[in-house]
């Protein structure tokens, strides 16, 4: 769950076409884990290589110029008895579903997922399109209730975040002058690609030079926004948090036979 800066120069770019269709329909991609530790993500910008640890993209609309996929649809209408829109949004929601990963566990570590039909398949879809909606707009959540964030000076910028101590999950300081507190440990609980989401902006947002080519990454350059950073750790926090809850608003997972 987080954004970088992309170089999209077509002599560099492994197969640009794939990307500059997918753009031009505005797409979203589902991203599933083909490995050991199974995660599903739902983005809107150019995914990098090895998101979800070389995982396999699926776009949400694609153009067909053959006629093959719509009926490749129009079986899955049928079959499902789900609408085209739908159909995302269900599959999306199965996956989330810990029943479902726990049943299919071994045959999510060797192979792309396969999507039974399921009673409550309108709760799914809901679930679904509720996750959807929240982590394509991860960036734009409010704080959690009862986060709390303690500022001593206007210094917005990130070196490296860190707990106070080990085990000290409820606690992130950002900086000097500013310390989130009181962040629920459940959080922690949501993961994606191996390591809680919060986790993944602790690393990344930090202040890098490259060994070799002696290049510094700053993501404190990344946005004219002074307070992205602080924002964004704060979101991806209630991201976590909305995350499990839904999941724990899915539906007993039943295969309808």
């Amino acid at each position: 769950m987080f954004r970088k800066w992309l170089y999209y120069g077509r002599d560099l770019i492994h197969r640009p076409s794939n990307y500059d269709t997918a753009m031009s329909l505005n797409d979203k991609v589902l991203y599933v884990s083909t490995n050991s530790e199974f995660s599903v993500l739902m983005t809107n910008n150019v995914p990098e290589y090895a998101l979800l640890t070389s995982g396999k993209g699926f776009l949400k609309n694609l153009e067909d110029t053959t006629g093959l996929l719509d009926v490749k649809y129009d079986n899955v209408v049928g079959n499902y008895d789900i609408d085209k829109a739908d159909i995302v949004y269900y599959v999306y929601g199965l996956l989330h579903s810990p029943e479902y990963r726990d049943m299919y566990a071994n045959d999510l570590k060797k192979s792309l997922p396969r999507i039974p039909l399921v009673r409550n398949k309108e709760a799914f879809i809901r679930i679904g399109k509720e996750l959807s909606n929240l982590h394509l707009n991860y960036e734009k959540q409010v704080s959690y209730p009862g986060v709390t964030v303690s500022v001593s000076s206007d210094d917005y910028k990130v070196t490296k975040m860190k707990h106070p101590k080990k085990g000290a999950l409820d606690t992130i300081i950002f900086n000097n002058s500013i310390t989130i507190s009181n962040i629920p440990e459940k959080a922690y609980e949501y993961v994606v690609s191996g390591r809680p989401a919060i986790e993944w902006i602790i690393d990344q947002y930090q202040v890098k030079t490259d060994k070799k080519s002696g290049i510094t990454d700053d993501p404190n350059e990344f946005s004219d926004n002074p307070k992205y950073i602080l924002n964004l750790l704060l979101s991806v926090i209630t991201v976590s948090m909305r995350t499990l809850e839904l999941i724990e608003e899915l539906p007993e997972f039943e295969i309808q036979e």
